[in-house]
């Protein structure tokens, strides 16, 4: 396996459906970004040491409501399903047989699921893929960098609290020295496909249960007739912290995008943590809704642009003392 040419079934992301190649007879897999460059060349998303492989030999690419395979201008030609592609795109579906050249290897489209947000480490070729649209680097025990979508859709990441755009194929990177280059998906107008069980953060009510102490804060969140117990944990104080400021400003007659902004210093002092214990409890709660599902998870904690402050997403809060 080259360098770029990744293996998916040893991430934990790979348990959950991703768009995938795989070549027939072999181990090898490589999971598609959205846009996928094939050929010889070392710049290629996947490379392929074959001399009947041009330098920039085919695409793959995302639609939004699908997978099309280009050739573009190879010498020897590509092939799906046994038929050499000609000028125009080809769509592709799972099972699609795939061959580039005269190579004597062959690929299959093992899965046509939408691509997800990942990263590549141009060391490694190790891979990370987001979990609910929430793409944490350098992985998800330590998120020095987290990757994901604003409420405008923009593509941002974050890094000790701040905010920055971010664009595909950008490169990132880690304190570890490694450089992360991310591929993010972009869906064309009208054409994504619905994910009937997905769910936004706006949609939940976030109820909090909080012992006299406070030493235990259990959190449930419902969406219809749907629960998902969150359970306690150590990280949702803060989200309790939050919930209370959202639920004062929301009293005292505040509208609702000026409701619960807090600066993180303020936050920190309140807590009595640092600033990096803060950003990894932000980290834990959000990765823990997205691991059930919730599709925005970043949203449940929000950050202003170009200040350090920050709130709590949900709008549907209800806290009980016990």
């Amino acid at each position: 396996m080259t360098r770029r040419q990744v293996d998916p079934a040893t991430s934990t992301a790979y348990r959950r459906r991703v768009a995938a190649l795989q070549e027939r007879g072999s181990d090898r897999s490589v999971t598609l970004p959205a846009r996928c460059l094939v050929g010889r060349a070392r710049a290629c998303d996947l490379v392929l040491d074959e001399g009947t492989v041009s330098g920039e030999h085919a695409v793959f690419q995302w639609t939004g409501a699908g997978w099309q395979l280009r050739d573009l201008g190879s010498r020897n030609g590509t092939f799906v399903d046994g038929q050499r592609l000609g000028s125009d795109e080809c769509r592709l579906a799972t099972g699609a047989c795939i061959r580039f050249g005269r190579a004597a290897m062959t690929w299959t489209l093992v899965d046509d699921a939408a691509p997800s947000p990942m990263a590549i480490d141009l060391r490694t070729g190790a891979l990370r893929c987001a979990e609910g649209g929430y793409l944490a680097l350098p992985d998800a025990g330590a998120a020095e960098l987290c990757v994901y979508q604003d409420p405008r859709g923009a593509w941002v990441v974050e890094a000790g609290g701040k905010l920055d755009g971010i664009d595909d194929r950008a490169e990132l990177t880690t304190a570890d020295g490694a450089r992360w280059r991310v591929h993010l998906p972009t869906a064309l107008p009208g054409t994504e496909k619905a994910i009937d069980t997905a769910v936004p953060v706006a949609s939940l009510r976030l109820c909090f249960t909080v012992s006299r102490d406070e030493e235990h804060v259990a959190v449930v969140a419902r969406v219809g007739d749907r629960c998902l117990d969150l359970q306690a944990r150590a990280h949702h104080y803060p989200l309790l912290v939050l919930a209370r400021r959202r639920l004062e400003d929301r009293a005292a007659g505040a509208t609702e995008g000026e409701q619960g902004w807090v600066y993180q210093d303020e936050l920190t002092r309140l807590l009595r943590m640092d600033d990096n214990h803060l950003n990894i409890s932000v980290h834990r709660a959000r990765a823990q809704l997205s691991r059930l599902g919730v599709h925005d998870a970043a949203s449940l904690v929000e950050r202003r642009a170009g200040s350090r402050q920050l709130r709590i997403g949900a709008r549907h809060l209800e806290i009980v003392a016990t």
